[in-house]
């Protein structure tokens, strides 16, 4: 399962963390919130309902929270060039000819 948390949905998902595991949001309280992430996080199973209790964080939003906060973002091999989305000639960091042919004037 792939964790997306957006703008709405990361402030949404605090509110349950935030507040413990033992938390249990009332459908009232629920109402006061912009439904758009409440309802994504109960589509996604972050959040479930239990009857005469309320809505309680889920282990998948416990860990949709950890993935959120746990993503290594570093690279395999650093040595590799980097993404074809930057252009290094561009920034003057390859002189254009050796760019264009391959090799170095």
């Amino acid at each position: 399962m792939t964790t997306t948390l957006s703008n709405r949905g990361y402030p949404m998902l605090r509110e349950f963390v935030d507040k413990g595991a033992n938390f249990f949001m009332s459908i009232e309280e629920a109402q006061r919130y912009d439904q758009r992430p409440f309802r994504s996080a109960l589509i996604r199973g972050y959040v479930k309902y239990i009857p005469r209790k309320g809505f309680q964080l889920t282990n998948a939003g416990r860990k949709a929270w950890a993935d959120f906060h746990n993503t290594d973002i570093g690279r395999v091999d650093p040595s590799r060039p980097l993404t074809s989305y930057f252009d290094p000639v561009a920034y003057g960091l390859v002189p254009r000819k050796a760019h264009k042919n391959g090799a170095s004037s």
